[in-house]
């Protein structure tokens, strides 16, 4: 299906998603609602999962049957992240990811720490249209522009809130030079992976510094991000024909996977990139005789 499937997991990140999507339609996967519009100039899907960090049991099932039914030609998890660097950055600035650095997978030594998951490299073509950022013009409540950064963005289910621990984070990624840090972009990661989505992305607008979060203008700082975000987000797919060729090609592998369908299949996957799936859970039939066993997340190794 030729459309762009954005995803959020915070309420603030809904709220400005939905402001600047334009709703057509009203579906359901395992029972959650998610929407069929558009955003921008592009047909686009949308879901919003309602646990923040997206490696969460709760949530992995429903973008992994969604990305496995829709097909998607890209997928886009935008909201809000932690930044790195105070004196650079700023609330409401955004982060675009060129790799996610995965930190829950760890080894703990004697004088280290080792990180089990290799650095994950994110959709081509999507990276080439984030990356032109220098017509974008976004104001943020303060008359201060927001400022875009692309780099590594560090990604895991702990919810950083301790300034020692950030700073260790920094350090031992330092060869990646991140950006910031946020919850869901391995999980994202590892449903397009499965189900051979190669185009993905993380779009966040930085609202703290990860430590002391629970500040009187938490709120208002996770409202400015989202906001921020989501507008970059629409200014990328305003761009008449930027994704012409990606949507093209998404039509060409899922119009090839379509005509070689012959008799019946089952396709089991396990053990995907780290983390523990089981086949035979979320049977999907791809026509008589055809099954698809999807994956249930289990939990990291």
């Amino acid at each position: 299906m030729n459309v762009f499937l954005f995803v959020t997991a915070n309420e603030h990140e809904r709220e400005a998603f939905e402001a600047k999507f334009i709703r057509q339609e009203s579906k359901y996967i395992l029972g959650k609602t998610y929407y069929l519009g558009q955003f921008g100039l592009y047909p686009a899907a949308y879901i919003h999962v309602d646990e923040q960090g997206i490696t969460n049991p709760a949530s992995m099932p429903l973008v992994s049957q969604l990305v496995h039914d829709l097909s998607p030609v890209a997928v886009i998890m935008v909201g809000i992240a932690f930044g790195v660097n105070e004196q650079k950055q700023k609330i409401g600035d955004v982060l675009i990811s060129d790799k996610i650095l995965p930190y829950d997978s760890q080894k703990i030594l004697e004088n280290k720490t080792e990180y089990k998951e290799v650095p994950k490299e994110v959709g081509f073509q999507l990276l080439n249209a984030f990356r032109e950022y220098r017509e974008w013009i976004y104001k943020l409540p303060d008359s201060e522009q927001s400022m875009v950064y692309i780099g590594s963005i560090l990604t895991g289910s702990k919810l950083v809130n301790n300034y020692e621990y950030r700073l260790q984070l920094i350090s031992d990624f330092e060869e990646y030079k991140p950006i910031g840090g946020e919850m869901e972009a391995q999980g994202i990661y590892s449903m397009c992976k499965v189900h051979g989505v190669t185009e993905w992305i993380i779009v966040k607008g930085i609202c703290d510094w990860g430590y002391k979060k629970n500040t009187p203008n938490k709120d208002a700082d996770q409202i400015v991000a989202a906001n921020a975000a989501v507008a970059y987000c629409f200014h990328v797919f305003s761009r008449d024909g930027v994704f012409e060729s990606l949507i093209k090609s998404n039509k060409k592998i899922n119009d090839n996977n379509v005509s070689s369908m012959g008799g019946p299949s089952i396709i089991n996957i396990t053990n995907i990139s780290g983390d523990n799936y089981t086949g035979n859970a979320l049977n999907k039939s791809l026509g008589k005789g055809n099954t698809f066993n999807g994956p249930v997340y289990m939990g990291g190794k």
